[in-house]
C-alpha cells in the first residue's frame, strides 16, 4: 500500500504545485513553446542549418558548370581561330573526310 500512497502522492503534489502556481506553469510552457518553435519551426535552427548545406550544394554546381562553360567557351574560341583544329574535331566527332580521301575500317578480331 505504501507504493500506491506513494504515487498518489506525487500526483497530488504535482497537481497542488500547478493549483497554486498557475502563472509558473504558464510561463514555463510559453518558454518551452517558444524554444520548440525557435528550434523545430519553419525558421527554426534545424530549417536554417538544412539550408545551408542546400545553398553549399547548389554553390559547388554552380561552380562546376561556370568551370564547364569556361572550358567549352576555350574550345569555341580554339574553333573559330584555328582551321586544323575545326577539321581534327570535324574527323574526330562527325567522320568528315577531305574530298577524294577514303576511309578503312580496322576491325580488331578480340576471340584471338
Amino acid at each position: 500500500m505504501q507504493n500506491g500512497k506513494e504515487k498518489d502522492g506525487v500526483f497530488t503534489d504535482i497537481a497542488r504545485f500547478i493549483k497554486y502556481n498557475v502563472n509558473l506553469v504558464l510561463v514555463i510552457l510559453f518558454f518551452i513553446g517558444l524554444i520548440s518553435m525557435t528550434v523545430f519551426g519553419n525558421k527554426g535552427i534545424l530549417q536554417k542549418m538544412k539550408l545551408e548545406e542546400e545553398t553549399k550544394e547548389l554553390e559547388k554546381q554552380i561552380k562546376l558548370e561556370l568551370d564547364k562553360t569556361e572550358e567549352l567557351q576555350k574550345e569555341i574560341d580554339a574553333l573559330k581561330s584555328s582551321e586544323s583544329r575545326l577539321e581534327e574535331v570535324a574527323r574526330e566527332k562527325f567522320g568528315m573526310t577531305k574530298d577524294g580521301e577514303k576511309i578503312y575500317k580496322v576491325i580488331i578480331d578480340s576471340s584471338k
